[in-house]
């Protein structure tokens, strides 16, 4: 898949539009000597759209990460509910 570049377009903007990394875009774009300058009506290789990229995996990872990292807020505090619900039951009876 390519892109061809816009005036005010630079790899930064044209990562961010396709969802993945700069490094990626300079890593398969070799023809690029300057990533700091492309030219307007140029043709980018922005990689295959169906293939997993750095950008979404990282993504992906850390939502995976904060989904478990909640999970395991969520069972300490009912953890904590229970033990506080049992001490006050405990003197609920006396």
């Amino acid at each position: 898949m390519y892109h061809t570049t816009q005036p005010g377009d630079s790899l930064y903007t044209i990562s961010m539009q396709h969802k993945t990394t700069l490094q990626h875009l300079i890593d398969i774009n070799p023809q690029i000597s300057n990533p700091n300058m492309i030219r307007v009506g140029e043709k980018i290789e922005v990689g295959n759209p169906w293939v997993l990229n750095p950008w979404r995996g990282n993504q992906w990872q850390m939502g995976m990460e904060e989904y478990q990292k909640g999970i395991e807020d969520y069972r300490k505090g009912r953890a904590e509910y229970r033990k506080g619900r049992k001490e006050q039951l405990k003197y609920k009876k006396r």
